[in-house]
């Protein structure tokens, strides 16, 4: 079949590349090791999470209202488009009804 040279190199390539057996990130560690642990933890009084807590649910307020703003305003923009739109197409520029609909004697 056509095209299993070219595929073939792909593998190839592909098997070539890997570095699974260069990878050192965890060698070393073991579950009873105190540094490597996590992340460390540090107290924090009430009064800072009650202001972390306040500007969070600000930032939330204000990120409501510009999308509420938003879909507001295009909405409306919308509206407006389509009553020009139909407006403006309502009886074709150039050809009155006269002009279509007259007897001819």
């Amino acid at each position: 079949m056509g095209g299993e040279g070219a595929m073939m190199q792909a593998i190839h390539s592909l098997r070539n590349n890997s570095r699974r057996s260069k990878r050192e990130a965890f060698d070393g560690w073991s579950p009873s090791d105190k540094e490597s642990q996590g992340i460390k933890i540090e107290p924090v009084s009430e009064e800072v999470l009650q202001q972390i807590r306040d500007k969070l649910e600000k930032q939330k307020k204000k990120e409501k209202f510009i999308n509420f703003t938003i879909i507001t305003l295009s909405i409306i923009a919308t509206i407006i488009f389509f009553f020009i739109f139909f407006y403006y197409f309502q009886n074709t520029p150039g050809i009155s009804d006269d002009f279509l609909y007259r007897n001819k004697r």
